[in-house]
């Protein structure tokens, strides 16, 4: 039992001590201000939204990457957009070099005030496949 147990304990070892390698891509983060005069409609009012400038989010992030977006009214507690909130429906749509955040009605079609200011924090995530 003792020779079987030493010739099984360095094959153990041997297989334990494999090499793993470990890619850790880091994302980066861009928190944005969005004042209420920043929100515009061209439908009078059924549709708000604000192009935000996004330099980071290039043609290689937009193809092969990953963004996630938040928003926060009181610059303190994050909710995930796309969402719906006191009635408003909040998404964005995303291309190179911006974002546009949307706010519409949660309802049919209903005419809607304008959103209040907010802080948008945006999360780049790269890729490496």
């Amino acid at each position: 039992m003792k020779y079987l147990l030493t010739l099984i304990m360095p094959l153990m070892l041997m297989m334990s001590a494999c090499e793993q390698t470990e890619y850790v891509v880091p994302n980066r983060t861009v928190v944005v201000d969005i004042r209420a005069s920043d929100w515009v409609t061209y439908d009078r009012g059924y549709t708000w939204e604000t192009p935000v400038d996004l330099p980071e989010y290039d043609d290689y992030n937009n193809d092969e990457g990953a963004i996630l977006v938040y928003r926060s009214l009181d610059n303190r507690n994050y909710e995930q957009i796309p969402q719906v909130y006191n009635g408003f429906a909040y998404s964005y749509v995303a291309t190179a070099g911006s974002i546009k955040i949307e706010a519409q009605s949660a309802g049919a079609s209903i005419i809607i005030d304008r959103p209040a200011a907010m802080t948008v924090k945006i999360v780049l995530i790269d890729s490496n496949y």
